[in-house]
């Protein structure tokens, strides 16, 4: 997939999906699946927008370099990365021009709640827009999922209170931390739990503190595991960390190799144990909820 940064030259023919697409939920989805088939259908290559940081006050549900893997999955061809810092002030008239001056999109596929520009535009003037223009617009109505609204903020609010199973429905591939193995403390694998830990990724949602039932790959591996979010109170660590274990490995040291972590269920809080022997009883509880899978 080739990153455009807004304001950078790009000489081919597209057709733009226009959005924020912090997740790649059911809805965003649908609108992807439109850009492709507009794209196809006018022989443009089938684009993306989205933001490199985070537009107002509510965080992303994936960072930015993680939902640009997503957006090739789901057919991108090109992502055109926006910076709101860069173009918050600008009205939405305005940026509608910067975008035909720049990149003359053929075609523009967006959902029916957007908006855009500093003041707030609506589908109904994106429509004036490219009527002026002579530009075609898709507008893709909302999906709903047991009469639920899928969209990014329902998906927050599911991560937020723990509920990765709703997340994931909405979500289709399910809610994920990926990352370099980094090293902690060693305390897993001297109780007979070895863990690998991976950073949490700064400025994005921040899913409810807990203990969850996960699958991680590694390379070409799928490994069941169960995965700590947060502190470690046991041991006295109050630093959060995503500590899994892999129930079914047996090999030497995975640091610095890359894993993805997938959440499928959260299967109780954070509790501080009396002792190790004890939080290790805890945890091979733990390891049977894929036994239900």
């Amino acid at each position: 997939m080739t990153v455009v940064e807004f304001g950078k030259s790009f000489s081919g023919q597209i057709c733009l999906a226009l959005g924020y697409f912090d997740g790649m939920h059911l809805g965003h989805r649908k609108i992807m699946q439109a850009t492709l088939d507009k794209a196809k259908e006018l022989g443009c290559i089938p684009s993306i927008s989205t933001f490199a940081d985070s537009p107002g006050e509510k965080t992303p549900i994936y960072a930015y370099h993680d939902r640009k893997e997503l957006y090739e999955q789901c057919g991108a061809e090109v992502c055109l990365t926006l910076y709101y810092s860069a173009i918050c002030h600008m009205t939405g008239k305005a940026f509608f021009e910067k975008l035909m001056q720049l990149y003359a999109p053929k075609h523009v596929v967006c959902g029916d709640d957007y908006t855009f520009g500093s003041d707030r535009l609506k589908v109904a003037d994106l429509s004036a827009l490219c009527d002026q223009y002579a530009v075609g617009l898709t507008v893709v109505p909302e999906v709903l999922y047991c009469g639920v609204k899928v969209s990014s903020t329902a998906v927050r609010n599911f991560l937020i209170s723990g509920d990765v199973d709703a997340a994931r429905k909405m979500l289709v591939v399910p809610y994920h931390v990926q990352g370099d193995i980094v090293s902690g403390d060693g305390r897993g694998r001297n109780i007979g739990i070895p863990t690998i830990n991976l950073r949490f990724p700064i400025g994005i949602t921040q899913i409810k503190n807990g203990v969850y039932g996960t699958y991680t790959k590694i390379g070409d591996k799928l490994y069941r595991s169960v995965t700590n979010v947060g502190p470690r109170p046991t041991f006295y660590q109050n630093k959060p960390a995503v500590e899994t274990n892999l129930i079914d490995y047996d090999g030497g040291s995975l640091l610095h190799e890359f894993a993805t972590v997938y959440f499928y269920r959260y299967l109780r809080p954070i509790r501080k144990y009396a002792n190790a022997e004890e939080l290790v009883a805890r945890i091979q509880k733990d390891k049977e909820w894929t036994d239900l899978c």
